[in-house]
C-alpha cells in the first residue's frame, strides 16, 4: 500500500506492506518494521526496533490526529493516496484497500483477483466473537489482490482486499 500525507509541512509518502501481523514500512528513505496491535478504541501498541510504543489515534475531517511518544501529530492523507477503509463510506473513486473492521479469522474469501463485484457484493467474511461479519464492496469495482484466504487471523486494520474502479483497467 502507498499513502501519500502531510505532517505538518511536509509531504510524505508511506509505503506498507503486512504480513502475519509484521508491518513492513518505508517513509522517505527510512525503512522499518513495526508489529501493531489495537489496545483500545483509538489506542494501539507499537513495537518496532525493540521499543514499545502506545499510541492514540481519532479521525476528524479527513485528518488523523495521533498521539505518539508524547508528541502530537496532525497527518492528512493528500489526493491520489490509496484510501484505506473498513468496510464503510461512500462510493469507491480510487484505489482502495479494504482492511479488517476487527480482529478475527477469515470463514470465506469468495471473491478473487481481476473479478468485478457489484455495490454491496460481500468481499471477504470475518468470525469475530463468534459472529459471521460480512465485508461489502462499496460500489463497482474490479478485485485487483486479495490478501488473505480461509483459516488466515487477522488484525483490526489487516489489509483484506485491493479494490479499484472498473474503468481503471480496460476490458
Amino acid at each position: 500500500m502507498e499513502f501519500n500525507f502531510v505532517v505538518g509541512d511536509r509531504e510524505e509518502k508511506l509505503i506498507a506492506e503486512e504480513k502475519e501481523g509484521l508491518w513492513s514500512c518505508t517513509v522517505g528513505d527510512a525503512a522499518f518494521e513495526a508489529e501493531v496491535v489495537r489496545v483500545g478504541p483509538n489506542s494501539f501498541r507499537i513495537v518496532s526496533g525493540g521499543k514499545s510504543f502506545v499510541t492514540y489515534a481519532a479521525e476528524q475531517d479527513g485528518k488523523f490526529y495521533i498521539s505518539l511518544g508524547g508528541r502530537q501529530y496532525s497527518v492528512a492523507r493528500t489526493s491520489g493516496a490509496a484510501k484505506r477503509r473498513s468496510a464503510v463510506g461512500g462510493a469507491l473513486k480510487g484505489e482502495e484497500v479494504v482492511a479488517a473492521p476487527m480482529p478475527g479469522v477469515i470463514v470465506k474469501v469468495p471473491v478473487t483477483e481481476g473479478e468485478v463485484v457489484a455495490a454491496d457484493a460481500v468481499l471477504v467474511v470475518v468470525e469475530s466473537m463468534k459472529m459471521e461479519n460480512n465485508i461489502r464492496a462499496q460500489g463497482e469495482a474490479r478485485v485487483k489482490r486479495v490478501h488473505v484466504k480461509a483459516g488466515d487471523s487477522v488484525n483490526f486494520g489487516s489489509a483484506l482486499v485491493e479494490l479499484e474502479p472498473v474503468s481503471k483497467q480496460s476490458a
